[in-house]
């Protein structure tokens, strides 16, 4: 039985959250891209896995630091989109916060994410946003200190 689009994601949150890389393959194309667009240090379109691995790394880290309430507003899917909107609201200890509404369209093909695009009510909010908080940049797939050891069968 094919996996609907919502557990797809989970999986791909859990295998990244085990730092699975062969659970993140499972689920994710190898030449998957990601859009997280503005003018701020995140913005850009993510190429490949390593890259979008990398994103998640770097949004989790500042995310983690925003103590960050997050509300799913709705979620909606048909046979090859799935789309989220959330309200997000951050409690920095220094000060640097955002309220704002957000939407992130997933694309599907052959059973795997292949896309992901984030598309902000109040852009310029997110800019300013993104370009205040600090930026950690260490990377924990890709070229970095840890080793991802890939489960061989």
């Amino acid at each position: 039985m094919e996996k609907t689009k919502q557990e797809l994601i989970d999986a791909f949150f859990e295998a990244y959250s085990k730092r699975d890389i062969n659970g993140i393959k499972q689920v994710m194309s190898e030449n998957v891209t990601w859009s997280f667009l503005g003018q701020h240090k995140l913005a850009g379109i993510k190429n490949g896995i390593v890259e979008v691995i990398a994103f998640f790394d770097k949004m989790g880290s500042i995310m983690k630091e925003s103590n960050s309430d997050i509300e799913k507003l709705i979620i909606a899917s048909n046979d090859n989109y799935l789309i989220e909107c959330q309200h997000i609201k951050t409690n920095r200890e220094d000060g640097i916060n955002i309220e704002h509404d957000i939407s992130v369209l997933w694309t599907f093909e052959n059973g795997k994410i292949i896309s992901g695009k984030h598309f902000f009510a109040d852009p310029k909010s997110v800019d300013t946003y993104f370009n205040a908080v600090p930026l950690r940049t260490e990377k924990l797939f890709g070229s970095n200190p840890i080793t991802i050891v890939e489960n061989r069968v």
